[in-house]
């Protein structure tokens, strides 16, 4: 039969979230056929540009919808495109195109549900992969995904242009030139819990640290049947990596949730001074349920082995207030828990947490440091922070001095206060310009410090950057010991919330973060050098090894 060339004309939408568990931010292409006789009457191209990991599989570049207007199916021959964009080819092992028929959604960690229609090697200029398979009446999903070479460079880009699509009849052309928009490859980018899995419904609240062997200890909230907060029957994971994050081990529910009023949630992570990770939680009644005779509880895990084994949940309660509290005045309060995340281990060997308080029967929320000078065996409270505030963090200063950073609610600029004497009693607080946020967890945590040899002082800070939504979270970079915050990235080009940090041994920054709507956990590994443009470069004091990454923006 001879074949028909059809061109087309298309259009760029705005960016939004493709259906399912696995999000990506992608730009929308309409592109009309001309011809009505034509069997293939449309294609809408949604191009992914969000981050992308060394090692990932069958990562989307490219959705394709192909609606065809016949009565009866036909054969898909072959798909041609171009890597144009793509910074370097051998960032790429390997390119496949699947088919998911009607369904517009790829499950890129189980792919056995699609269609693999065609395999092929990168290549400069014009690729055509030969196809097996049909395109049915109606609504068809094409996918062109790239397998990430393990060894690709951090910084690169990869990206491609969809050309033609050959069927038994016809190549339908795509004359129009498409967004250089590509996928920026950082150290590691993966989904680790969505909708879905496991069972549960939604997956919410992260926190990352390094344990003294040097695995990565991950928490979260499993929450089974939607994405509210306590009292809902929700779960804590822990899961672990021994490989810089490449690959984690099957989770463990180190707190079981057993039905509504009786679930646990909003872990943080600390270390104690004899080398146990301390795992601390709320439980039970919700923050606005809870009174002083029937308080939301704080719970403590432990682990003596960097987080292969724990503790059954010890709740540690009345040590910090409600009526079964010694404390005369703390007895009265209505409710507290920690800000989920990451607690501080001080050079004192003092462990804080920060908790928001409601001391009254309103909603107003106070920040008071819940400490330990025993590895986390007994507790303390100090002197309230601030009135009015919320979730907070806290990090230590190379003076001695506690910095709090403290949730803005409503938006604005993040609320901060130093302490002068390891936390007991607070000064004024201020306010970061710097430090624009629209009510939402982040974390502060100290990357390197001179007294311990390093080159330069440096802190961390993650909010999503954004007044009026939660989206675009990003790390924040303070040479001055928290006055100022010159340096900032973002790693997460959407809808994006909470977020927990960590340094990794060889340097790098792990964050565990929440993106997407509805809400999914991502592990993202990136280094020093990438986060500060090349500007700023990790070195390590006792080897004067250079963690470098890449200088790529």
């Amino acid at each position: 039969m001879k074949l028909k060339i059809v061109f087309a004309s298309f259009y760029f939408l705005s960016t939004f979230f493709l259906s399912g568990c696995e999000k990506t931010d992608i730009h929308s292409i309409t592109v009309k056929n001309l011809s009505d006789s034509a069997q293939i009457s449309n294609v809408i191209l949604l191009k992914d540009s969000d981050f992308t990991g060394r090692g990932n599989d069958n990562e989307t570049i490219i959705r394709a919808t192909v609606i065809l207007k016949s009565d009866s199916s036909v054969t898909c021959k072959s798909i041609s495109f171009n890597m144009n964009g793509t910074t370097n080819l051998n960032d790429v092992s390997s390119i496949k195109i699947y088919s998911t028929g009607a369904s517009g959604y790829l499950n890129t960690r189980d792919v056995t549900g699609a269609t693999l229609m065609g395999t092929i090697l990168p290549a400069n200029g014009i690729i055509a992969c030969n196809t097996k398979g049909t395109l049915s009446p109606g609504i068809n999903y094409l996918w062109l995904t790239y397998q990430i070479n393990k060894n690709s460079i951090e910084g690169d880009t990869v990206n491609a242009s969809l050309l033609s699509l050959t069927t038994s009849n016809e190549i339908y052309k795509i004359a129009q030139p498409q967004s250089q928009n590509g996928r920026i490859i950082l150290l590691a980018y993966k989904l680790m819990y969505a909708p879905g899995d496991l069972g549960s419904s939604n997956y919410r609240i992260p926190a990352i640290m390094t344990a003294p062997d040097g695995s990565i200890i991950v928490a979260n909230d499993k929450r089974k049947y939607n994405e509210g907060d306590l009292p809902n029957d929700i779960d804590i994971m822990v899961t672990r990596s021994i490989d810089l994050g490449q690959t984690w081990s099957s989770p463990m529910t180190i707190a079981q949730g057993t039905g509504v009023g009786a679930g646990f949630g909003d872990a943080s992570l600390t270390l104690a001074p004899n080398g146990d990770i301390i795992c601390v939680f709320a439980g039970g009644q919700g923050l606005a349920a809870s009174t002083p005779s029937n308080p939301i509880r704080t719970y403590l895990c432990r682990s003596s082995d960097s987080g292969k084994t724990w503790t059954s949940p010890l709740d540690i309660t009345n040590q910090l207030y409600g009526s079964g509290c010694s404390d005369p005045v703390r007895q009265s309060w209505y409710a507290s828990f920690c800000a989920s995340g990451r607690g501080l281990l001080t050079r004192s060997g003092r462990i804080m947490l920060v908790a928001a308080v409601r001391e009254t029967s309103s909603g107003k929320l106070s920040n008071f440091i819940y400490y330990s000078d025993d590895n986390g065996q007994t507790w303390k409270v100090s002197g309230r922070a601030m009135l009015g505030g919320d979730e907070a963090k806290v990090a230590e200063l190379n003076n001695g001095n506690i910095l709090m950073s403290i949730r803005h609610d409503g938006g604005g600029p993040r609320y901060y206060t130093i302490s002068t004497d390891n936390g007991l009693t607070w000064g004024p607080v201020s306010t970061w310009s710097q430090l624009i946020e629209p009510g939402c967890n982040g974390d502060l945590i100290r990357y390197t410090s001179t007294k311990d040899g390093y080159n330069k002082n440096r802190l961390l800070h993650s909010i999503p950057n954004n007044q009026t939504s939660r989206q675009n979270v990003s790390v924040f970079v303070s040479y001055d010991e928290g006055q100022t915050w010159p340096i900032k990235k973002s790693i997460c080009l959407g809808s994006s919330a909470y977020s927990s940090l960590t340094i990794l041994p060889d340097g790098t920054i792990g964050t565990y973060v929440e993106e997407g709507v509805p809400t999914s956990l991502y592990y993202v590994n990136f280094s020093l050098g990438w986060l500060t443009n090349g500007t700023d470069t990790f070195i390590n004091p006792n080897t004067s090894t250079q963690t470098t990454g890449s200088t790529k923006k």
